[in-house]
């Protein structure tokens, strides 16, 4: 992932969790609109409430209160999604370019080795040379294999 589309996830996520918390706060410093209402009406229900039972200054507070959890509750969530979704793709796709190097370090010494063992491939295939040499070949098969497809991945992977 370059730099830039980098940058753009991460301050999106910022300002989104921002616009979260924010939202939060002024959730949890407004005044209870129902015990407003009261103290302007002289009664003692709420408005929203169509019940005939009357409710106590602190069950109000109480249920304001559960609101404004419930609320901040699912502010965090979009925060987490809007914050650790970028952070956790650039982390896979770095994960993969970081072993995609370790695998072509790999790849790269045992072609090193083969280089040197080439006169090896005129042996008859049943002495011991030939077959360190076919050994050596195959496994630079195998690394050579596993670094090209960890950066064919972590590129697909960039590009969603």
């Amino acid at each position: 992932m370059d730099r830039v589309r980098f940058g753009r996830a991460l301050g999106y996520g910022a300002r989104h969790a921002a616009k979260s918390l924010m939202q939060a706060a002024d959730a949890a410093s407004s005044p209870n609109q129902a015990a407003s209402n009261q103290a302007a009406s002289g009664t003692s229900r709420p408005a929203s409430r169509a019940t005939t039972t009357q409710t106590s200054p602190v069950v109000e507070r109480l249920l304001d209160t559960r609101r404004t959890v419930a609320q901040t509750q699912q502010h965090a969530g979009k925060l987490g999604r809007s914050v650790w979704t970028p952070v956790a793709r650039f982390s896979s796709v770095l994960w993969l370019q970081v072993t995609g190097t370790f695998f072509t370090l790999l790849a790269l010494f045992l072609s090193q080795g083969l280089w040197k063992q080439r006169g090896t491939v005129r042996l008859p295939i049943d002495s011991h040379a030939a077959a360190m040499f076919y050994l050596q070949l195959a496994a630079f098969l195998v690394f050579a294999y596993f670094a090209i497809s960890n950066f064919v991945r972590a590129f697909l992977r960039e590009r969603r």
